[in-house]
C-alpha cells in the first residue's frame, strides 16, 4: 500500500526536486560525508533480513523495505558495481526514519527501474518530517555500472527532516543503498544533559 501511494505521488512530483529549503541532488562525484556514517561493514553490523530497529544505535530508529524487512548482504559477487562489501537491499524501496531531526543525508543508490517513461520507471526520493512531505525528486537511477550513484539531501534556513523514502518506479523496483551518512540535530534531552555537565564543570572551576 505504501509503495503504491508513493508511486502515485511520484507522477505528480516528477519535475520537482525541492520545495521549501531542502534540495535533493544526484551526482557522479561522491556526496558530502556527514557526522554519522553507515556502510553496513561496521563490526557487529547484522546481515540477512534485518529488524526494523537494527541500526537504532546509529540514530536510524527504523528502516524497512517496501515489502517488509530490508536485507543487508555482500552483493558484489553478482552485482560487482553495487557498493563495496555489504549494502542494503530493499524490494519496492528503502524507507528510513530517524530518532532526531537531520540537516543532511547522503548515500549511494542503485535501482533497477531505469529512466522515467510515460509508463513508469525512474527513481523517486521523498523527504518528510513528522509525516509531512517536505521535498521530493525524480531521477534516472544508476544500474549495471552506468549512471550517477550519489545522492545528497541538503537543507538551508534551519530546515530539518526525520524520514527519507527511496523508491524505484519500475514494475518490480529493487533498490540498493550503501555508504549512508547523515547529520543529526541533538535531541532536546541531549542538549539539556550537555548543558548540565557544562554548568557543573564551570562551578568546579569557579570554586578552585
Amino acid at each position: 500500500m505504501m509503495a503504491r501511494s508513493l508511486l502515485a505521488l511520484a507522477a505528480l512530483l516528477a519535475s520537482s526536486n525541492a520545495f521549501a529549503a531542502i534540495t535533493i541532488t544526484q551526482t557522479t562525484a561522491p556526496a558530502p560525508t556527514y557526522a554519522t556514517t553507515l556502510n553496513f561493514d561496521e563490526p557487529g553490523t547484522p546481515t540477512g533480513p534485518v529488524a526494523s530497529n537494527a541500526f537504532a544505535s546509529y540514530g536510524m530508529s527504523s528502516v524497512i523495505a517496501g515489502d517488509g524487512a530490508a536485507i543487508v548482504n555482500d552483493f558484489t559477487g553478482s552485482l560487482p558495481w553495487v557498493g563495496s562489501g555489504n549494502a542494503m537491499y530493499g524490494p519496492y524501496g528503502i524507507f528510513a526514519n530517524f530518532s532526531s531531526d537531520l540537516t543532511g543525508f547522503s548515500s549511494q543508490i542503485w535501482d533497477t527501474s531505469g529512466p522515467a517513461t510515460p509508463f513508469g520507471g525512474g527513481l523517486s526520493i521523498y523527504v518528510f518530517r513528522q509525516g509531512e512531505l517536505l521535498a521530493a525528486g525524480s531521477f534516472t537511477p544508476a544500474w549495471g555500472g552506468v549512471g550517477k550513484t550519489w545522492f545528497n539531501i541538503a537543507t538551508t534556513d534551519g530546515s530539518v527532516f526525520d524520514e527519507v523514502r527511496i523508491l524505484g518506479n519500475g514494475f518490480f523496483p529493487e533498490t540498493f543503498a550503501d555508504n549512508m551518512s547523515w547529520s543529526m540535530v541533538p535531541s532536546p534531552g541531549a542538549i539539556a544533559v550537555l548543558g548540565l555537565a557544562f554548568g557543573r564543570g564551570s562551578r568546579r572551576r569557579s570554586a578552585r
